[in-house]
């Protein structure tokens, strides 16, 4: 039976609980029969890496009598029912309650070895402390507040949510030979893109002690046209930006200073949610790259860093016709509250699968 896990979302000013699956329909969750109390079906494995911390808080609170003990110390330890990866190795957790009892495995892997696999689970997530950057579709829900994707999944898992860092009209890349970005903007030079987003944050010691961070931008890449890549773009100083006049080069600059602040932090890309902003809103300096490039671009990254990359365009496609697009989409770019709690679903249910 697949996992469900609540979404907890304020919507128009109320608190909607969502069933975090690909339904448009609410999923009440079932109340578990008095014999399976104690039988974790949710967890029948656990993998975490060395030094990263599993919270079992969740489990025992909510199973009175439950008790939860270590048969083995050698590979973690469990201490104020935390698990914490201490060398890697595989052992296990005792549940126990009345006359009957459970074995859960333990897994523990090396640092990085989970990190296109790790699951979405509040076991894992709650406590863990995550920021977001990105565009205006990440930076709010209506275009003028509400809550966004970001807001929902940490919601979900329990996250204390850190600084949401997105800002609507930016683009990944910092500029680069013939930008129209400051043009665009009355050459306002305080306009900023994610390279100098994510450096600001890092000058301040704002990103130590993150611990997950969703990076997501592509619109207005594709809407300014900035070159996928170009030659020394791959040579990484945190104090310098001359490797970042690509959109491949300023992620390659965002997702190494990230991993300078905290080498332990775990990045998810989220790519290009769906619009039809190619068609009903085309660039007007010239179209050398479509969506599908920087799209392209962004899963070449994730490869390249052994990150995860979450795709939701497809998915979403079919809600921008709903409603005549006006129920999940604001406009031909930009979700509603109701589409950003799609898109957290999708998100969540990614790591389901």
């Amino acid at each position: 039976m697949k996992k469900m896990f609540l979404l907890l979302s304020i919507l128009l000013g109320g608190l909607t609980m969502v069933a975090c699956n690909k339904t448009s329909t609410p999923t009440p969750p079932e109340e578990p029969k008095q014999e399976e109390a104690i039988i974790v079906k949710d967890i029948e494995k656990i993998d975490i890496e060395i030094g990263e911390t599993y919270t079992l808080k969740h489990i025992i609170n909510s199973n009175k009598g439950l008790t939860v003990s270590s048969e083995e110390k050698v590979v973690y330890e469990f201490k104020d029912n935390v698990l914490t990866g201490l060398s890697k190795g595989e052992s296990t957790l005792l549940f126990q309650k009345d006359n009957k009892y459970q074995n859960v495995t333990v897994k523990v892997h090396d640092k990085g070895e989970l990190s296109t696999t790790f699951s979405f689970d509040v076991g894992r997530l709650s406590g863990k402390k995550i920021v977001a950057f990105g565009d205006s579709v990440t930076a709010n829900a209506t275009l003028g507040g509400g809550n966004t994707y970001f807001d929902t999944f940490a919601a979900a898992y329990q996250m204390n949510k850190g600084k949401n860092y997105a800002i609507g009209g930016t683009t990944a890349t910092y500029t680069y030979e013939g930008s129209n970005i400051y043009k665009e903007y009355g050459n306002n030079p305080t306009v900023l893109d994610g390279v100098r987003v994510v450096k600001n944050a890092y000058d301040k010691a704002q990103l130590n002690d993150v611990d997950y961070a969703f990076i997501a931008y592509g619109h207005n890449d594709q809407y300014f046209q900035p070159p996928i890549t170009v030659e020394g773009d791959n040579v990484y100083d945190v104090n310098s930006f001359d490797s970042c006049h690509s959109f491949k080069g300023s992620y390659r600059y965002m997702i190494n200073t990230l991993k300078l602040a905290n080498p332990n932090v775990r990045i998810i890309l989220l790519n290009c949610t769906y619009s039809e902003y190619d068609r009903t809103n085309p660039s007007r300096y010239g179209k050398t790259y479509n969506y599908n490039d920087y799209r392209n671009a962004i899963s070449e990254i994730a490869e390249e860093f052994n990150l995860t990359c979450i795709d939701p365009w497809d998915y979403l496609y079919p809600f921008f016709d709903a409603y005549e697009g006006k129920h999940y989409y604001k406009d031909s770019v930009h979700l509603s509250a109701q589409g950003h709690i799609e898109l957290a679903r999708y998100i969540c249910d990614y790591r389901e699968q």
